[in-house]
């Protein structure tokens, strides 16, 4: 370096000399002459340094700081001479070429950049033309589905208080808000802010309804995109589609303070990609038209805790002015007086985007695993399905605005409402009023009554009523077999209440047709069953089968479903849970086994077309087991039939009660059996006869083949 300065001092001397002797230039105008040779020296052997570093035919600066100054003079230095190229080639050209002089030259020189700048603008508004023919659709495309809300822009109609039953949910999103709007003291005292949150619950629990208050409400602008809107025909517009929405998102948070980005149904954007354990497309790599685009999921992941940088223009005036002080060999920094000043501009620090990503999905499961990732949606609130306290807090809510009959006011009455709506969501309920109050203005009313409540529960339950009619012989044979399952629920699972008991057929998206139900719910939500409570559903299941077998006989084909499901019950009870059998004596025990083995289902075996095993299955295939299930099967059985038997005449009078309304509800169906004078069977009435057997050596001890005894 420093043989480099006394080459360019020698160099400096040598011009000075020459335009102050030969030239005749004066002292002032030989040292400038003098000044700019030697930069130009100076300049040259950086150049020349750097090309044989380069080369490795000269070790490198030894710290970092020369060796940045060093790089930028070479830079600078290789661009200033190829700027100075430029005329020198043009008045050469101008010269050999046309013969023009100098100054012809330079007269010429304005009219050929007016023309060279109009040529260029041309071209360039031709390429714009082309870009925006070919990707301007695209660009609208990335568009649809996406909308940014700034303060007091949006009104759904709804706010904060109106999501009901996820106090809890609503109450943590409220804490992340408020450091989202008024954080900053939270940062400055070493707190971070939340980057993403994910909204995790089943559909129509108020994931997007939140969001809805959040726009309505919030003081900074919200981003809301739908996690479908960002898929694309072609590789990349979907990392197109999410940069842009970041983009625009991180031009509102400067503007504002802050921005949030809402994606719902971010399963859609965000599901896991091939080669991290999960499934994804079968070309998860590929994009666009082949189906499996993860690279808008790849562009998320970098954009919400990547390497931000400042902005463009800034970091290019920065990169300038510190180039070319650099280029002049001006010195970085000067001391005087015990102060330092700096001559360059220091380094730019990334912006820090005040912005929240939050996500909705009702499938985490699928979600990739770097997605929700603390960091990222490490931070999830869950919406769950409400208790009956906020099923009440919910229809409060729906029928203060919607027109009613007084009478569903009353405490008694909001209090069934939440009762025989249990597993019901927010958005089920809303569904309900709203179907209710569409049947009261067919019928010429501007308001709802609890016949209507009743009609659309049935509806959104168990599908549309069919309106067709039973034959005289179905419409007792569906009323019996109902009210067995009502009758055995209402003796024997002493904690549930009635909700619905019908015969009306409905069309059931989920099962196909069903001829009637009975449904009947816990008065307490409790979260552990005990044994006693798994018994009481195997007798509500096989009521049914013997109210049919004291009516008639035999049984019907209606009770499928209620024999796996009372095989599924008892099953559970042997091989999961580890409850035993019933304490009957022996004789009665056993007489129970040989009604029970008729009674299994054996739909629980196998499932799918494979015949892949299940728990069920498992249990059914041990022969000990197997005997356990069929005695609870049998106690059950042996227990509804009595049942049955001491009521038959009670439940012909409750099947005309029936078949004369449809359809009851709640404290309805209690009303109707407590009505018709049902009693207990005692020690001295009858047992059911054991039902036929096949000998022993010829029933089979496994089973191995799917169907319904």
């Amino acid at each position: 370096m420093i043989i480099f300065w006394i080459f360019t001092f020698f160099v400096g001397a040598s011009a000075f000399a020459f335009a102050y002797i030969f030239l005749q230039l004066g002292v002032p105008y030989s040292l400038g002459y003098a000044l700019l040779v030697m930069l130009l020296c100076r300049g040259i052997l950086s150049m020349a340094r750097r090309w044989l570093i380069l080369r490795e035919r000269m070790s490198p600066e030894s710290d970092t700081l020369t060796r940045t100054v060093e790089t930028n003079r070479a830079i600078f230095w290789r661009r200033a001479l190829f700027l100075a190229a430029i005329p020198i080639l043009y008045f050469a050209g101008a010269y050999y070429l046309f013969g023009l002089a100098p100054q012809d030259a330079l007269d010429a020189l304005p009219g050929a950049i007016i023309a060279g700048l109009t040529n260029l603008l041309y071209v360039l508004f031709l390429l714009a033309a082309n870009f925006v023919l070919f990707l301007g659709p695209f660009y609208i495309y990335t568009r649809i589905g996406k909308t940014m809300i700034n303060p007091d822009d949006a009104n759904f109609g709804v706010n904060m208080d109106d999501v009901r039953g996820q106090k809890g949910a609503v109450k943590e999103m409220r804490r992340i808000l408020r450091l989202i709007e008024h954080g900053r003291l939270y940062v400055k005292a070493g707190g971070k802010r939340e980057r993403g949150v994910l909204m995790v619950g089943p559909p129509g629990t108020g994931k997007t309804m939140l969001a809805k208050a959040i726009a309505s409400t919030l003081h900074v602008p919200i981003y809301i995109a739908a996690g479908g809107s960002f898929a694309g025909m072609f590789l990349g517009i979907d990392a197109l589609s999410v940069y842009l929405m970041v983009r625009a998102a991180r031009k509102k948070a400067k503007v504002w303070g802050g921005c949030i980005v809402f994606i719902d149904e971010i399963d859609a954007l965000g599901q896991r990609r091939s080669g991290t354990g999960g499934g994804g497309p079968m070309m998860g790599g590929m994009g666009g038209m082949f189906g499996g685009g993860q690279l808008g999921l790849n562009m998320l992941l970098v954009l919400m805790d990547g390497i931000d940088n400042p902005g463009m223009m800034v970091r290019q005036l920065r990169g300038l002015v510190n180039l070319t002080l650099d280029g002049l060999f001006l010195p970085r920094m000067i001391a005087f007086n015990g102060t330092r000043l700096q001559l360059r501009i220091p380094a730019l620090k990334a912006p820090n985007y005040n912005m929240l990503f939050i996500g909705a999905t009702n499938r985490p499961s699928v979600l990739d695993e770097a997605l929700t990732r603390p960091g990222r949606f490490g931070r999830q609130i869950v919406f769950r399905l409400p208790n009956r306290e906020d099923r009440k807090d919910i229809a409060a809510l729906y029928f203060d605005k919607k027109q009613h009959d007084p009478a569903l006011d009353t405490p008694s009455r909001r209090e069934e409402f939440a009762r025989i709506t249990d597993g019901y969501s927010p958005a089920d309920i809303e569904q309900v009023l709203s179907l209710a109050l569409l049947y009261a203005f067919e019928d010429g009313r501007d308001a709802l009554y609890w016949k209507d409540i009743r009609e659309a529960m049935g509806n959104v339950e168990a599908g549309l009523a069919i309106p067709v009619e039973y034959t005289e012989r179905d419409k007792i044979a569906v009323a019996r077999h109902e009210l067995g399952h009502a009758v055995a629920s209402h003796f024997f699972q002493k904690d549930h209440s009635h909700v619905r008991l019908s015969i009306r057929r409905r069309a059931n998206p989920q099962i196909g047709e069903i001829g009637g139900y009975h449904k009947s719910l816990p008065m307490e939500e409790e979260w552990l069953e005990f044994r006693s409570q798994l018994a009481a559903d195997i007798r509500a299941s096989l009521g049914s089968l013997a109210c049919e077998h004291v009516f008639y006989g035999e049984n019907t084909t209606g009770v499928t479903m209620d024999l796996i499901q009372a095989t599924g019950t008892a099953s559970r009870m042997v091989g999961i849970v580890g409850m035993g059998p019933d304490k009957l004596d022996p004789d009665m025990s056993r007489k129970a086994i040989n009604i029970g083995e008729q009674l299994i289902s054996v739909v629980q075996v196998t499932q799918g077309v494979h015949e892949q095993g299940t728990p069920s299955g498992a249990v059914l295939n041990n022969p000990m087991a197997r005997r356990t299930v069929a005695q609870l099967l049998g106690a059950a059985y042996i227990d509804d039939w009595r049942l049955m038997y001491v009521n038959k005449d009670a439940i012909d009078l409750a099947a005309e009660a029936l078949i004369a309304q449809g359809e009851l509800v709640g404290d309805e169906i209690s009303g109707l059996l407590d009505s018709v004078g049902m009693r207990e069977p005692t020690a001295s009435d009858p047992y059911p006869e054991d039902l036929p057997l096949l000998p022993d050596q010829q029933r089979p001890s496994v089973v191995t083949a799917t169907g319904s005894a």
